[in-house]
């Protein structure tokens, strides 16, 4: 049986480089891809850490790009040869969630290298991977001057939950502000930027990332050295932003996001929440003020399009926020780096 180097999760923190079977195609709606390049996300850390408790011996990563080896008999949009990339989350796109261009709510929803609980998919820090409904899940990387893979890989995930979170609450002339530098704040900042905001606020204690979303076009706050509402309001004249993004996914982020809030503006939330209550929660406030709340799983095959497009139009440059290339071999001590938070975002090279 052939073999193929994957970055396997045995227990918490716990990652293995080991020798498994490459996969096969399954059903006649599937494509193996032979992975080019691979990520490390900050959902991978939920399974590395324990706070996700998931079987052993699992296959991690939900963000990757590479080439066609086999497509199934079904698979219409693509042949051996082309070159792809996957979106993190696999939908069917026939049940009604899908019709009405909801495919996050998918009932049968599966996401790569998260275990029996999430579609028991195996992920794409790997030599191969299969993709599952191919013709819904992947799309062909564009060629051309200009086109850059390390771009098109954050397409299937961060970079498409980014621009989801602003392009489903702004208009143009808006004010922004974006709670949270990390990848996905970045990636709202830049996409916020493209979609013709009138001033982009991100809002973090970290300098080194306001730094970045500086170079993206947005205005720091450090909130660790200035009062992160004061600053939003006084470049707001003083009414708010229009649009507020959590891109934390923590409680304190979300209770700091909501007085930077207009009246009658929206609170976008593409961070990712379990708990089941979160106290000290102003639900008078939002009432008071009419806030909107745009939240939940990201619809990412419903945005890639529109995303990839804004990366050939030399809009989105996700690409920048690249700390750290790696050979697959190395996914242990990239997932040890990572998990410090000495890196903003780690590129791992399957062929090394």
């Amino acid at each position: 049986m052939s073999t193929m180097k994957a970055a396997v999760l045995r227990a918490p923190h716990v990652l293995e480089v080991a020798d498994v079977p490459i996969p096969s195609i399954a059903e006649p709606t599937d494509l193996l891809l032979k992975v080019e390049k691979t990520a490390i996300c900050g959902t991978d850390l939920h399974p590395y850490e324990g706070r996700l408790e998931l079987e052993s011996d699992i296959i991690l990563g939900h963000e990757f790009l590479g080439t066609v080896v086999e497509v199934g008999s079904a698979v219409t949009q693509f042949s051996p040869g082309d070159r792809a990339v996957s979106s993190c989350v696999v939908s069917c796109g026939a049940c009604y969630q899908c019709r009405r261009h909801q495919p996050g709510n998918c009932a049968g929803s599966r996401i790569f290298g998260l275990g029996l609980a999430l579609g028991d998919l195996d992920g794409g820090q790997a030599e191969y991977v299969v993709v599952p409904s191919a013709d819904i899940t992947a799309r062909a990387i564009p060629e051309g001057d200009g086109i850059d893979d390390d771009d098109i890989l954050f397409a299937g995930d961060i970079m498409t939950t980014g621009h989801e979170a602003v392009a489903r609450a702004m208009r143009p002339g808006d004010i922004v502000a974006i709670v949270g530098a990390g990848p996905v704040g970045l990636c709202a900042a830049m996409s916020a930027v493209a979609l013709g905001a009138s001033k982009v606020i991100v809002v973090d204690k970290v300098a080194a990332r306001l730094t970045e979303a500086e170079k993206f076009g947005a205005i720091g706050v450090n909130s660790s050295e200035t009062d992160g509402t004061d600053a939003v309001l006084d470049l707001s004249d003083w009414r708010g932003a229009d649009v507020v993004v959590d891109a934390v996914g923590h409680p304190s982020a979300l209770l700091a996001a909501i007085p930077l809030l207009r009246a009658g503006g929206t609170l976008s939330i593409p961070g990712v929440y379990t708990e089941d209550t979160i106290d000290g929660f102003p639900f008078s406030e939002l009432y008071l003020k009419g806030i909107k709340v745009e939240m939940g799983v990201s619809h990412i095959t419903e945005y890639m399009d529109e995303v990839i497009g804004l990366m050939t139009a030399g809009k989105l440059h996700p690409s920048a926020m690249i700390s750290h290339r790696m050979g697959l071999s190395e996914a242990a001590d990239a997932y040890k780096l990572f998990e410090a938070r000495e890196a903003m975002k780690i590129l791992l090279d399957p062929a090394r």
